[in-house]
């Protein structure tokens, strides 16, 4: 079992850091939003808690942001998610959200502020397996991010 939740977790790490990266920038990319075009450095802070809690893990991603690229798809082929809120107010983003792939269900909500070439934010989610054995687990997402230079 504790070989079958470090594998969970792996596949949870992979799983959010792609979902992650395309809520943040689809809920930062609204016309409003005080975000500057171009190639972006994201930085998570991912923390899990429940009956196997593991110490904060730490990664990095860069995409090219644009205001017509709102809601870009990193999802995996197995994988459903959805936005069930997206509200944008001056140069705030928040979402709720939900996603559905054949472990289980993932939901939760986050929020980034953005200033210019930067932001910062966060992200609360709860997991819960399908194998009713496992206990839910919730993730917490420090998240930074930063301008670095145009698309290429």
């Amino acid at each position: 079992m504790f070989i079958r939740q470090i594998n969970l977790k792996l596949r949870v790490r992979f799983f959010m850091f792609a979902l992650l990266s395309a809520l943040i920038m689809s809920a930062a990319l609204a016309y409003a939003v005080d975000m500057q075009e171009g190639n972006w450095e994201t930085t998570v802070e991912m923390k899990m808690e429940g009956p196997f809690p593991m110490p904060p893990m730490n990664f990095k991603d860069t995409k090219c942001l644009t205001k017509k690229d709102i809601v870009p798809n990193t999802a995996q082929k197995d994988q459903k998610c959805e936005i069930i809120d997206q509200k944008i107010i001056g140069s705030k983003a928040t979402w709720k959200m939900r996603c559905a792939d054949k472990d289980g269900l993932t939901e939760g909500q986050g929020e980034v502020t953005y200033r210019g070439s930067s932001y910062t934010g966060n992200m609360q989610m709860k997991m819960t397996p399908r194998d009713r054995s496992n206990q839910p687990m919730n993730i917490n997402y420090k998240l930074t991010g930063r301008r670095i230079g145009g698309c290429k």
